[in-house]
């Protein structure tokens, strides 16, 4: 019972439900309209650094008249998903961004949706991955400026790269959060309070629960710290978080806001981690990217290098012979496809699995606060067996979580 539930903790943070699907019906057709106008949808991978293959949809206009070889270079904005999410979750992005022709390109993060890569890491190797998305745009000749639109895990993994990249253009935070192990201490707080559980065994828990992450994810949850990285961040960055997020607390946000060191603004709306955004926020959103992508920026003509996507992926250049006027393409309002609300597509954070990963810990009902203890307990000195059978007795981490079991006991 006791290490079934610390696993179901350890997945919440490192396997979440990945959402698969299949690209074809999902993402709708690779050519389409958006009123009246002609867009391409063209799905690629890209390489991160472990060599893990990123699955990714780059989505551009369709420009009439282009000579051949002639590449037109348009701003783009790099959609970075949440913990359960894919490129999917992109598609709200489209109607808001390419009428104002800026491409958006979506991808899943390495252990996400196709991608290569059996498990997350909240922003530790996420960062390398859009690291490896940057890189392959700015040497694919398709884009001039970038920037980014962060959602949850997104968001956080955009201020990290932020701080080491300060030629992103501007950046969009939905509901980052500052600090993982924070986060880890609230949720643990939020569903084990019913029951009264001793912040000593809290604060073991979380110790352990970094240890089987550090075993089965490969890295550690304090390395994993946005607002640190929020002192070097000096591009425009708009944020934003719902106040009635019970995942990610909205203090997140203000905490990162107001380390931020570059121009900034912050807004928040009702709702939960997961509800669907109001329109002015958007509107909001549509009006930053033009401010930092658009504005004092022309659309830059560039004779080379050709197009990546016509000599990678077999994909033809835009051309004359492919305008609005003699292509059939259907608007994208009419066959987007989107999950159902409670898809793991559309989930940046899943509270409902989290309250039912704690539910063993809290016991049932009636079982009371010594239930909830005994599940805590439980699942301890079982993290504690696991350690001394793996690190040996003598191990700090094992010594340490011991005493601190023994202290408790004997109180």
């Amino acid at each position: 019972h006791g290490s079934m539930v610390w696993e179901t903790l350890v997945n919440l943070v490192c396997r979440p439900p990945r959402y698969n699907y299949d690209p074809d019906e999902v993402l709708g057709p690779k050519r389409f309209r958006i009123d009246g106008r002609l867009f391409e949808r063209v799905d690629l991978e890209v390489m991160n650094e472990r060599r893990q293959r990123l699955k990714c949809s780059h989505y551009m206009p369709v420009l009439e008249g282009n000579r051949a070889g002639q590449t037109t270079k348009f701003p783009c904005v790099i959609y970075c998903h949440g913990n359960c999410g894919s490129r999917v979750d992109a598609s709200d992005c489209l109607d808001l961004l390419l009428p104002q022709n800026i491409s958006v390109f979506a991808f899943d993060f390495s252990g996400s949706g196709l991608s290569d890569g059996e498990t997350i890491s909240l922003g530790y190797y996420e960062q390398e991955d859009l690291m490896a998305v940057i890189n392959f745009l700015r040497s694919s000749g398709l884009v001039s400026r970038i920037g980014l639109w962060g959602r949850s895990m997104g968001a956080a993994t955009s201020v990290l790269v932020a701080a080491r990249d300060p030629s992103i253009a501007g950046m969009v935070l939905d509901s980052a959060f500052s600090s993982l192990t924070q986060v880890m201490y609230e949720l643990a707080n939020q569903y084990m309070k019913q029951v009264k559980v001793p912040k000593m065994l809290i604060n073991g828990a979380i110790s352990v629960l970094r240890k089987s992450v550090q075993k089965k994810g490969n890295f550690d949850i304090r390395d994993v710290n946005p607002e640190e990285a929020s002192d070097k961040c000096f591009i425009p960055a708009l944020f934003a978080h719902a106040d009635g997020d019970d995942f990610v607390l909205a203090h997140h946000s203000k905490h990162l806001y107001e380390r931020y060191s570059g121009d900034k603004n912050i807004i928040t709306f009702g709702g939960d981690h997961n509800s669907p955004r109001p329109a002015f926020f958007f509107d909001s959103v549509g009006i930053f990217f033009h401010n930092v992508l658009i504005e004092n920026a022309e659309l830059e003509a560039s004779e080379a290098p050709p197009p990546a996507y016509a000599a990678d992926l077999n994909h033809p250049a835009p051309s004359s012979a492919a305008t609005p006027g003699n292509v059939q393409a259907p608007e994208l309002h009419q066959v987007r496809l989107t999950p159902p609300k409670e898809a793991p597509s559309n989930a940046w954070g899943d509270s409902h699995s989290l309250a039912a990963a704690f539910s063993p810990l809290v016991g049932q009902a009636g079982g009371g606060a010594a239930a909830g203890e005994d599940g805590v307990m439980e699942a301890l000195q079982s993290s504690l067996r696991e350690m001394e059978a793996e690190l040996g007795p003598n191990d700090p981490n094992v010594i340490e979580l011991r005493k601190m079991l023994r202290d408790y006991q004997g109180r």
